[in-house]
Order: structure tokens, then C-alpha cells, then sequence
């Protein structure tokens, strides 16, 4: 009995093992999709982009995660931030989903000096 007792240890401490793996490659794949990209926070035409800092061109789009509220890019307007989320390059300039904002600036201006 012993020795059955030691074998189902084995075997739930195998399986135990391996799901701890898994879990840990899946939280890995999610943290390498995620795209970041740093500019300034722009309105035009209507729709929020992310310019560069050295001519202030767009660089992305900026749309909101689903579920959260186009407004929320108005508040970083005129300011240099980092986005991190989605960048899908099918169009131009391409969409960034945006997850996440990190304020770097509380100003955003051109500077021609750094090409």
C-alpha cells in the first residue's frame, strides 16, 4: 500500500509540474505580443494619433481596448507618453489598440535636431 501511496504522489506532483509550465509559457506568449511606442498624443481630423517628437508626424492611430472610452486620449493631449498594446500595420499610419498609457511628458515639443 505504501508504494501505491508513492506512485499517486509521483504522478499528481508530474501533473502539478506541468501545469505550472504551462501556465508559465502562456503568461510569457501574452507579454511578448505586446507592442509599446513613444510620441505625442494629437487630435486630428477627429480621431486621437501618436506623433513623433522630431517633426511631430503620426506615427499611429490611437484606439481604445474594447470597453473602454475614446475620451480617455484627451487628457494626454499636447503630452509625450508611451503606449503599449496592439500596433496592427494594415493601414497607414498603422492602429495601435492601446491597453495602456505611461505619461513621459507633460509637454511635447518638435524637435528638428534629432534625426
Amino acid at each position: 500500500m505504501g508504494c501505491d501511496m508513492k506512485s499517486r504522489m509521483r504522478h499528481f506532483l508530474g501533473i502539478l509540474f506541468l501545469v505550472v509550465c504551462v501556465q508559465a509559457q502562456t503568461g510569457q506568449k501574452r507579454k511578448a505580443t505586446k507592442d509599446s511606442l513613444t510620441g505625442c498624443v494629437d487630435e486630428r481630423d477627429g480621431k486621437y494619433v501618436l506623433t513623433n517628437d522630431t517633426n511631430l508626424q503620426p506615427v499611429a492611430r490611437l484606439q481604445p481596448e474594447a470597453g473602454s472610452a475614446d475620451d480617455n486620449f484627451a487628457k494626454h493631449v499636447g503630452h509625450k507618453v508611451t503606449v503599449r498594446g496592439k500596433l496592427s500595420r494594415e493601414d497607414a499610419p498603422p492602429v495601435m489598440t492601446v491597453q495602456s498609457v505611461a505619461p513621459v511628458s507633460d509637454t511635447c515639443v518638435a524637435n528638428p535636431g534629432t534625426h
